[in-house]
C-alpha cells in the first residue's frame, strides 16, 4: 500500500506537493517527508516519458503518484469524453491516482469507468488466462484511483451529481480556480468558499468520499501556510497538496536572500 493511503488509513492527512517536470525533485520531496507528489501535465511541458520516470522514481522511494492529465473544463464542453483518453493512459502506466480537471458529472463518471478498466500493459502486466483477465478487472481499491477536480463553474454545478458517481473515492478541490468561478477571487477565506467547501465535504462525507484540496498561492511563509493546512483539516479536508515545489523553493528563498544581501 502506498504512502498516502496508509496515512488516510490511519485517519492521519496527506500531505503532498505538485511539480512541474523532473524526476530529480522526487527524492528529495520523499526525504522531506511528502506522502505523495503531483506530476502537472495541464499545465507544464511534462510529456509521458518523463512522467513515467517521476513514476518510477516515486515507486523507489515510497510516495505515491497522483497525476493531472491535460484538459480544459473550461472550454472544452461538458459533454466531450476526450478527457478518458488521457485518464485511461496515465492508468496504464500503474499511476495509482490519476486526476483531471473536469466540466461535467458525465467527464467524471466516465473517468471513474476507466478506472476500472483492464489495460496495464504500460506496466508489462498482460493478462495470459480467462483468470488472470478478470483479476486485472478486479484491482485493488488503492490500485487505480479517478479523481475529478472541481474548478470550473460547470462542475460545481453538478457536484451532487458528481458526488453519487458509484466507485468515486476521493475529490479534490482546486481552491483558486473554485473561488473565482463563484465571484471570491483569490478569496480563499471568504464565508462564501468556506460555506460552499463545507457543503462538499459534508455531503462527501455522508458517502465515504475523502475530499483533497490544493493550499492556494495566498500563503508565502512558514507560519501562514502551517495554518492555512490546519484550518483545512478544521473543515474537514483530509488531503493536502500544498504549491509547486518550485513555487515553495522560491518562496522560502527570497526572504533568504534578501537578508543575506542587507
Amino acid at each position: 500500500m502506498s504512502r498516502l493511503f496508509e496515512r488516510l488509513n490511519a485517519g492521519q492527512t496527506a500531505v503532498g506537493v505538485w511539480i512541474k517536470g523532473g524526476p530529480v525533485w522526487v527524492n528529495t520531496l520523499a526525504r522531506a517527508g511528502f506522502d505523495f507528489v503531483r506530476p502537472d501535465m495541464m499545465f507544464s511541458a511534462m510529456d509521458w516519458r518523463e512522467l513515467d520516470h517521476i513514476h518510477r522514481t516515486a515507486q523507489s522511494v515510497g510516495l505515491t503518484t497522483w497525476v493531472r492529465v491535460p484538459s480544459n473544463p473550461w472550454l472544452g464542453g461538458t459533454d466531450s469524453l476526450q478527457v478518458t483518453v488521457e485518464v485511461q493512459r496515465a492508468f496504464s502506466l500503474g499511476i495509482p491516482i490519476v486526476g483531471a480537471s473536469i466540466a461535467s458529472a458525465k467527464q467524471a463518471a466516465a473517468c471513474v469507468a476507466v478506472s476500472k478498466d483492464w489495460h496495464r500493459s504500460g506496466t508489462g502486466e498482460y493478462p495470459n488466462s480467462e483468470d488472470s483477465f478478470k483479476a486485472m478487472n478486479k484491482k485493488l481499491e488503492n490500485v487505480a484511483t479517478f479523481v475529478p477536480h472541481i474548478e470550473a463553474g460547470t462542475a460545481i454545478n453538478e457536484i451532487d451529481e458528481i458526488l453519487e458517481i458509484d466507485g468515486l473515492r476521493i475529490i479534490m478541490l482546486a481552491m483558486t480556480d473554485l473561488s473565482a468561478a463563484i465571484g471570491y477571487s483569490f478569496q480563499y477565506d471568504h464565508p462564501e468558499v468556506w460555506k460552499l467547501v463545507d457543503s462538499i465535504v459534508a455531503k462527501a462525507k455522508s458517502r465515504d468520499i475523502i475530499v483533497a484540496a490544493n493550499m492556494g498561492y495566498a500563503f508565502t511563509t512558514h507560519q501562514t501556510m502551517l495554518e492555512r493546512v490546519h484550518k483545512m483539516q478544521q473543515h474537514g479536508i483530509r488531503i493536502c497538496l500544498m504549491q509547486g515545489a518550485d513555487n515553495m523553493l522560491e518562496n522560502f528563498a527570497k526572504p533568504l536572500l534578501q537578508d543575506i544581501r542587507i
